[in-house]
């Protein structure tokens, strides 16, 4: 039964990725895809595909919309200057706009203007590539990156920038124990990985998920260092656990991100679609979509708060997006993603607030280059160190 073919199962699957589908549609899918293994794989290309495209649209707005994006900006960033009368005509540029420049904020929409004149940037800050490193049980470490394309073991295989677990039969005593993998992203890096249950992982830079091989618990439990952004494959009997830096992270099948650097003192979660419960230091919350559970770790403190999900999940569909922040932090995120350290003439300069919106693959220099045009700052490049005067 070709899928494309087959109206009933694309339906399926496009609910499935909006979190809709009841508990006997759930498993009229789940009939299909076990039906034949091409039945799988065309399901996970279909749903990929799917949240790719639904990833793009949330970057996509309204005349309606940028206009009240704007205003949201403007009022929150704009604070002892005047607009000078060239900003009026740029609030409505569309999709296309180039970037907006007051006092010291920068937005890049969609596509920005390429600047010419001489490269400021090092041909050695580059964008980040697909590149990750899997430790096995026993200490083995396997380098990843886009151009393996094998089997390591039984059930578990690499294919370009996705590292594939599926379920293996259980024929042994032993095979009923869970068996701990650990996938790690370096600076500079970012891989996807599907576990055995379906459930689909991207993980950021820096960052690091220990997973069983094969889920045989009462939960399907997983530990997170870093950032990751989860696709959870629904299933009641069998909760999904996140457990991130004193926080954990309970679904039945949802999407959602999670944020929990070791040298970050808050960590993050913040839910797409569906239901998840966030639990830290005895406090527990329910979350809704667009909602976001910070717990600070030098407080202990658990709270909840309406936020926009691009600024925390964009970098999962290709977007760095920031609003309202501080340099300081954008240059960390960005040197986390670009491999650059950063060097401050003045410490002054690390607060003042920018908003940006890049693609990931942006050529740093452009960014750069558009962030001086606030005559806030210069930036000088030494090798693989940004400095900022």
């Amino acid at each position: 039964m070709e899928i494309q073919n087959n109206d009933r199962i694309k339906q399926l699957s496009v609910r499935y990725v909006k979190g809709e589908l009841s508990e006997g549609e759930m498993d009229e899918l789940k009939r299909w895809r076990d039906e034949r293994a091409e039945h799988e794989e065309l399901f996970r290309n279909v749903v990929s595909m799917e949240r790719l495209e639904s990833g793009i649209r949330r970057f996509v707005k309204t005349p309606e919309q940028q206009e009240l994006e704007w205003n949201r900006i403007l009022s929150r960033t704009v604070r002892k200057k005047r607009r000078s009368r060239k900003m009026v005509w740029m609030r409505y540029a569309a999709l296309f706009i180039l970037p907006l420049l007051v006092g010291g904020i920068v937005y890049f929409s969609w596509d920005t203007a390429r600047e010419t004149g001489p490269e400021m940037i090092s041909p050695r800050i580059v964008p980040g590539v697909s590149i990750a490193e899997l430790v096995l049980p026993d200490g083995t470490k396997v380098m990843l990156d886009r151009e393996m394309d094998r089997a390591l073991e039984e059930g578990v295989r690499n294919s370009g920038d996705t590292l594939n677990y599926t379920e293996v039969a259980s024929g042994r005593v032993q095979d009923s124990c869970e068996i701990y993998h650990t996938l790690r992203v370096p600076r500079g890096g970012e891989y996807t990985l599907v576990l055995a249950d379906g459930t689909t992982v991207y993980l950021n830079a820096e960052s690091e998920l220990r997973f069983p091989k094969q889920f045989r618990g009462k939960n399907r439990k997983v530990y997170l260092t870093g950032e990751g952004y989860f696709d959870v494959q629904r299933n009641e009997k069998q909760p999904f656990i996140v457990e991130a830096q004193q926080v954990e992270v309970r679904v039945l099948g949802t999407s959602f991100g999670v944020r929990a650097y070791t040298k970050e003192e808050n960590v993050l979660t913040t839910l797409i679609q569906g239901r998840v419960n966030v639990e830290a230091d005895g406090q527990q919350v329910e979350l809704n979509p667009g909602q976001q559970a910070d717990f600070n770790r030098g407080n202990d403190r658990l709270t909840v708060a309406e936020v926009d999900v691009e600024q925390y999940v964009g970098w999962k569909d290709g977007r760095l997006v920031f609003d309202n922040k501080p340099l300081e932090f954008i240059l960390e995120e960005l040197g986390r993603w670009y491999s650059f350290d950063v060097f401050y003439t003045n410490k002054e300069l690390k607060e003042i607030p920018y908003s940006l919106n890049i693609k990931k693959h942006e050529d740093i220099a452009h960014v750069l280059k558009f962030i001086e045009r606030t005559g806030k700052v210069k930036f000088e490049v030494n090798k693989n160190t940004i400095i900022v005067k």
